[in-house]
Formats: structure tokens, C-alpha cells, sequence
């Protein structure tokens, strides 16, 4: 008797958090900006191409901005490149100052909009100044989702480093 007490109080509480796990609102992974590769060593007065990345976390977004920083005393920017970005629409063109350190984007694709892992949103290409560790970072982004409302889902904004060596 206690034995069949004992199992059905055993179900009673499998079935209890069953139906609490499938009771949960449907949880979508957030999306993140990132650099690729994210750590990579070059030398004094060589180049270093830096892709910016878009991970959707499986959900359709229709724009991705963001404001990237960067040291001018150890990096220079030579050139941006959009013409593999997963965007045809700027609402802001990437551009960079050299002088603030700054780089800035606003990129936008008509519906269905894009799902992806590893969306090329842009391509930096640095050169490197002088001897030393550099980082890369976003001070701010967004990536908004394709549901008609800008809704923000960025989760995540990813740094890079360059390290440079000295020629010597």
C-alpha cells in the first residue's frame, strides 16, 4: 500500500513539472554582434581584415546597427567594405573616423528579412601603427527583429583583439 502511495505520489510530481515546463512562454535565443576572427596577432605597419557578424539566435531580423571603438594610436582604418553584408538597405553607410576612433553602421533587408548564424554585416580593414594590444568593441548596437515593431533582440555585442608586434 505505501509501495503504490509512493509511485503515484512520484508521478503526480513528474507530471506536475511537465506540464510547468511546457506551460513556459516560448524563450528565443538572442542575437548577438560579433568580430571574426576575434583575436588575431599582426606586425607594426601590416593589414588585418576584421569581418562584423550577425547571429539572429534563429529568429528572422530586418536591421542591425551598431557603433564600434577602436584605439587610433595603435590602428588605423584603410578601407569598410559592405559588398558581402547580408544588407542592401543602408539607412547609415558604415563609415569611420580615424580621428575619434569610431566606426558606424546602419543596415537594413527588405522581408523575409535574414536568419543566420554568421551574417557578414561589413568587412574593417585596419592597418597596424604600432606595437601593442588593440581592442575592438561595440559601445552600442542593436539588431531588431522582422515583426513589424523594431523590436531590439540583441543579446550580446562580442570584442576583439589584435595584438602587434614590433618588426624587430
Amino acid at each position: 500500500m505505501l509501495r503504490k502511495t509512493l509511485k503515484l505520489i512520484m508521478r503526480a510530481r513528474v507530471l506536475f513539472f511537465v506540464l510547468a515546463f511546457l506551460s513556459l512562454p516560448h524563450i528565443s535565443i538572442a542575437a548577438s554582434l560579433y568580430f571574426s576572427p576575434n583575436s588575431s596577432t599582426v606586425t607594426v605597419g601590416n593589414i588585418i581584415t576584421l569581418k562584423v557578424l550577425v547571429n539572429t539566435g534563429e529568429v528572422n531580423i530586418n536591421n542591425a546597427e551598431g557603433v564600434i571603438q577602436y584605439p587610433t594610436d595603435l590602428l588605423d582604418v584603410i578601407s569598410i567594405n559592405k559588398s558581402s553584408s547580408v544588407f542592401s538597405l543602408w539607412v547609415e553607410e558604415p563609415n569611420f573616423s580615424n580621428i575619434l576612433g569610431r566606426i558606424t553602421f546602419n543596415g537594413g533587408v527588405a522581408n523575409p528579412g535574414y536568419n543566420g548564424s554568421s551574417g557578414t554585416v561589413t568587412s574593417i580593414v585596419f592597418k597596424a601603427k604600432k606595437q601593442g594590444q588593440a581592442s575592438i568593441l561595440f559601445s552600442d548596437g542593436a539588431v531588431r527583429k522582422n515583426d513589424g515593431l523594431g523590436t531590439n533582440i540583441l543579446g550580446s555585442k562580442t570584442s576583439a583583439t589584435i595584438i602587434i608586434k614590433d618588426t624587430k
